[in-house]
């Protein structure tokens, strides 16, 4: 008989209850979390890593928020050599602004020359001076080699920024750019991964982990970059994308999701977009060199046709041709039309206005042909393209009526005002010829195969080449030492006039940088510019308002005989006068105000204080407050009599009667005639002294540059002869007088060999 085992314990029973379960599931999710909460914690408080904030704190305008500098270290884990602009804008937005950002690649940052001449900088300036009472902002937010994944990447912190107006100019990176298709910088197979990256890439602790791939790649890699290699040749993976392949689809696919993705979140927000087509050199670019040239063949059978039809005069053959061959080059830095084919549906699904960039530039174009003429490469403008750009984003405004309904027609500016008065000197021309050159020396420009010599093989052959060619090559210098250091060259020359026009080209670089005015007023004061020099410090837009401010101010105004202002500014700059300087500066023009007010009560207490700081003040000079009651005569009216003298062969006569004027004040205009006088009584030694220096006074005098020309041909002078039609280039004159200049130039460089 069996025992009874029943009242023996059976097996435990070891099962977790459901709720226990999902607390312990909790627990080990969490316990990693925690531990990657603690670790980004951690290498925060030791400032492990980058803060990628689209925005920071401006250190140097309090206030004021600045583009990251760090920003491109999103996008980029191989490269570093991209850089935002130095835009800022006010923390705080008052109702009076109108705020827009601006996207795009490198074009819109302004390649190969500095930001001071990217379409979005003229575009600002052009605003600005259509709503004078407004607050004009324009925050360029480009950079090379990003494209449209960095839009959206950025799109969130811009709209929590305020935005009247979101500006897009890009899609010529969607390939080759960060994150591109046939890109080193991939970033991954899929769309959705990209945009997680971009997500974490924020994280501290992202980034530690990213690092020690990168050491650890680079450790074990055997691979090694060629050393003469440019960034377009650096960050190319996949050198050859037909059209129609996978990758070409890809890439159309990307643009219109991420384009798509950044029109509709503006669009919740309320936020108008325009966006502008793509426009790239056709006439003048050849297929680009690919990885394998049977490829490519297609292109350049193309190519040729159009070159064909355009010689025969069949232009719009020749244009649909060259557009054509564009499209099937298999290297990819020039953007298909099918992604401008996007941007007009995606315009017409939001309905947005589109720039219709293609038509200005043809319109600009000889026989509607887009080529070196405005772009300096495949598809960087020349400084006059950019200019049309801007044109063209200003003129769709207009038309859109952004900003408000009517413009005040009054105030808009002709586009060639800006032109004609733009801060861009030698030294930025030349810094962008050599960037060009530098990079039409390597792929895809010339066989991967060829080595890149420019740098070592380039002899510069001026002054100003040689500092153009030494900021390119060395890292350390700055664009705004290399403008600073060369208005010293020109103003130890007596080239003041040349010495102002680099510090105005640091004023289009950096528009809010106060002490730029000042150093380029102090070179407009010799040449009596005063009321030039009077605009730009009132244009200044982030200036300091203090003694020193009203004190240029009151000076400047007294110049130009605004009495009571200029009164009004000095008592101001007396009352506020730092402890440190000294007031006799402010007292003396001060005192002269008020004996042209014929305030003499006020002016003998002036002269008492001021004989405190210098005892000898005014001995020696009328300081009473009589005035003399003289007739007077206008220069206008001196410079027309000697015209009609020098008409009639009176030369004496005419030369008498500007020197006699040039006694009262010195003019650009009466040395210009006095110079002309000379030219033709054969005396040109005298001749060219009086056209150097109304030249000296008056830089942009056509008339008398083309002159100072031929008088610098007669000497033989073929350097400063040709730097002197140069500068007739930058002025517009008419391409035919140009030619001309040419051809004498030419056959004066014949003789002389």
């Amino acid at each position: 008989m069996k025992k009874n085992n029943s009242s023996n314990p059976g097996p435990k029973d070891m099962s977790i209850s459901n709720g226990k379960r999902i607390v312990f599931s909790v627990v080990l999710i969490a316990i990693p979390i925690l531990i990657i909460l603690m670790l980004e914690f951690g290498l925060r408080i030791f400032n492990y890593g980058n803060d990628l904030s689209l925005f920071v704190k401006s250190e140097n305008y309090p206030g004021y928020m600045e583009v990251n500098r760090d920003i491109n270290l999103r996008y980029f884990t191989k490269f570093n050599n991209t850089s935002p602009t130095d835009d800022i804008f006010l923390a705080e937005k008052p109702d009076s602004c109108y705020r827009i950002f601006v996207f795009g690649g490198s074009t819109t940052r302004g390649f190969p020359y500095q930001a001071g001449t990217s379409f979005p900088r003229i575009l600002y300036y052009r605003l600005q001076d259509a709503f004078p009472h407004k607050r004009i902002e324009v925050i360029n937010l480009s950079a090379s080699a990003i494209n449209s994944f960095s839009y959206i990447d950025m799109i969130d912190e811009v709209l929590d920024c305020k935005p009247d107006a979101i500006l897009v100019y890009g899609g010529h990176n969607e390939y080759y750019g960060a994150l591109g298709v046939g890109s080193v910088e991939n970033g991954g197979n899929a769309r959705w991964i990209k945009k997680l990256r971009l997500k974490f890439c924020k994280l501290r602790t992202f980034q530690l982990v990213q690092n020690f791939i990168i050491r650890a790649t680079s450790v074990f890699s055997g691979a090694s970059e060629k050393a003469d290699a440019t960034l377009m040749e650096r960050i190319v993976k996949n050198k050859d994308i037909p059209i129609n392949s996978d990758q070409f689809n890809e890439g159309v696919v990307q643009f219109d999701k991420n384009m798509t993705e950044l029109v509709a979140k503006a669009k919740r927000k309320n936020i108008p977009v325009i966006l502008s087509e793509l426009v790239s050199n056709l006439k003048d670019q050849a297929p680009l060199y690919s990885n394998s040239d049977d490829k490519n063949s297609q292109a350049t059978e193309v190519y040729n046709k159009a070159k064909s039809s355009e010689e025969q005069g069949n232009f719009t053959e020749a244009k649909n041709l060259y557009y054509q061959a564009k499209d099937v080059d298999v290297v990819r830095f020039r953007a298909p039309e099918a992604l401008n084919d996007v941007i007009h549906k995606i315009s017409q699904k939001y309905q947005l206005p589109v720039v219709p960039m293609k038509r200005y530039f043809e319109n600009a174009s000889e026989d509607g042909l887009i080529g070196d003429k405005l772009m300096i490469d495949h598809l960087h403008p020349t400084i006059d393209g950019y200019f049309v750009m801007a044109d063209a984003f200003f003129n769709t405004m207009k038309e859109q009526k952004f900003i408000t309904a009517t413009w005040d027609q009054s105030k808009i500016k002709q586009p060639s005002y800006y032109r004609n008065n733009w801060g861009f000197t030698e030294l930025d021309s030349l810094i962008g010829g050599l960037n060009i050159q530098s990079l039409k020396a390597g792929w895809p420009f010339r066989p991967v195969t060829e080595l890149n010599t420019f740098l070592e093989s380039y002899r510069y052959t001026s002054y100003v080449d040689s500092m153009a060619f030494s900021y390119l090559t060395k890292k350390e210098r700055h664009i705004e030492d290399e403008h600073i250091k060369l208005a010293q060259h020109y103003a130890e020359q007596g080239f003041n006039n040349k010495a102002f026009d680099e510090y105005y080209s640091l004023i289009k670089l950096h528009p809010y940088i106060g002490d730029l005015y000042y150093d380029a007023i102090r070179y407009l004061i010799p040449q009596e510019r005063y009321s030039e020099a009077l605009d730009l410090l009132l244009s200044a837009p982030n200036i300091e308002y203090d003694y020193y401010y009203y004190y240029m101010s009151g000076t400047l105004r007294l110049k130009l005989n605004q009495v009571s202002q200029a009164i009004s500014d000095l008592e101001y700059s007396y009352k506020n006068i730092a402890k440190d300087d000294n007031p006799a500066k402010i007292l003396a023009p001060l005192f002269w105000a008020y004996r042209e007010a014929g305030e003499t009560k006020k002016m003998q207490e002036t002269l008492e204080k001021i004989r405190k700081y210098i005892p000898n003040f005014g001995e020696g000079k009328q300081i009473s407050g009589e005035k003399k009651i003289v007739k007077t005569i206008t220069y206008d009216e001196i410079f027309e009599n000697a015209r009609r003298l020098m008409q009639n062969g009176d030369y004496s006569k005419a030369e008498k009667l500007l020197s006699t004027a040039n006694e009262v004040k010195e003019t650009a205009t009466a040395d210009k005639l006095i110079g002309i006088v000379y030219i033709l009584k054969k005396q040109y030694d005298k001749a060219f002294d009086f056209c150097l220096r109304s030249y000296q006074l008056d830089p942009k005098d056509s008339e008398n540059l083309i002159n100072l020309f031929n008088l610098y041909l007669m000497k033989s002078n073929i350097g400063e002869a040709e730097r002197i039609l140069y500068e007739l280039r930058q002025l517009n004159v008419d391409t035919e007088k140009i030619n001309q200049l040419e051809k004498l130039l030419s056959k004066k460089r014949e003789s002389t060999k």
